[in-house]
């Protein structure tokens, strides 16, 4: 019966940790960011074709974006233009990282502004 209690004793707790690492993650997530006009584009394709990511240098953006925006977006040697959904916004310091889906974070398409600004909510 000890055995028992202390696995649920450790399992709440692991759950507890989990919760608020979750919620110190989301409190650098925001809403709007003004660009600063370019950025860095990370596209990685389908894992089944090709494990690789690839990065697009100086990639031209809008002066704001926000979450729910797509985002014109025009790169590579021989110019491609893709529409890129904004899901999540994160701020690191002077930079941020623009996710077009809310979980991953790793491997998947990104911008990254090296110098950002957070845009206050409208009221």
């Amino acid at each position: 019966m000890t055995c028992v209690f202390w696995r649920l004793t450790l399992a709440a707790a692991a759950a507890f940790l989990l919760v608020v690492a979750g919620q110190q993650a989301k409190a650098d997530d925001v809403t709007a960011i003004s660009t600063g006009g370019q950025g860095d584009l990370t596209m990685c394709p389908a894992w089944w074709i090709d494990r690789n990511c690839r990065v697009y240098h100086h990639i031209k953006l809008p002066a704001q974006i926000a979450i729910g925006d797509k985002v014109g977006l025009r790169f590579g040697s021989n110019p491609k233009d893709y529409r890129f959904p904004v899901a999540r916004i994160v701020r690191g310091g002077d930079s941020c990282s623009v996710f077009s889906q809310t979980a991953e974070t790793e491997d998947v398409e990104k911008i990254e502004v090296a110098s950002c600004q957070v845009v206050p909510p409208a009221k």
